[in-house]
């Protein structure tokens, strides 16, 4: 099984599979209540993937991996409240978020190698600092990338009406 090294998504007709791809990975998953396709029939997409930076990676041109990164200058484009937190005033900053891998592809060090890709981007780029939220699993692989966690947040499902999860809040300083 041949894996491609991630590469920017430049064909945006794709995205539709990305998204079909998330819930995939969601439903295999114990997050399957929050990202299923009865919640996300036409997969789990939001209004910030149209101006989303996507990774993608393949295998026998099907996308197996994923992953996002937004580049933006206001929080409130994040919907989440993150007031209680002391952040860079600089601006852009970077939504480092949606990394999914396909079930059947997961163990072989893709989410490593999209996680990289995205912090070599934030490295070279005018990017005042990164935001991720995760589950408690992930935190991890975030403080190993230079990511420090502030704390817990609320995090809102894409504005639907689902379980609001608590998650780690994450910044990364350049």
């Amino acid at each position: 099984m041949e894996i491609s090294a991630p590469a920017v998504l430049k064909d945006k007709s794709r995205l539709k599979e990305i998204y079909d791809l998330r819930t995939l990975a969601y439903e295999h998953s114990y997050k399957t209540v929050y990202v299923n396709k009865n919640i996300f029939p036409d997969g789990w997409k939001d209004y910030l993937d149209e101006q989303a930076i996507h990774w993608v990676a393949e295998s026998e041109n099907t996308i197996v991996a994923s992953a996002r990164l937004v580049i933006l200058n206001d929080l409130a484009d994040t919907r989440e409240d993150v007031s209680a937190f002391e952040l860079p005033a600089g601006r852009p900053f970077a939504y480092y978020s949606r990394l999914v891998v396909h079930p059947e592809f997961r163990g072989y060090g893709i989410g490593a190698a999209m996680d990289a890709i995205r912090m070599s981007y934030i490295k070279r780029e005018d990017i005042s600092f990164a935001m991720a939220f995760s589950f408690a699993e992930r935190s991890q692989s975030l403080l190993k990338l230079g990511f420090e966690e502030l704390g817990i947040v609320n995090y809102k499902w894409c504005g639907l009406p689902l379980p609001t999860t608590e998650q780690h809040f994450f910044i990364f300083r350049k």
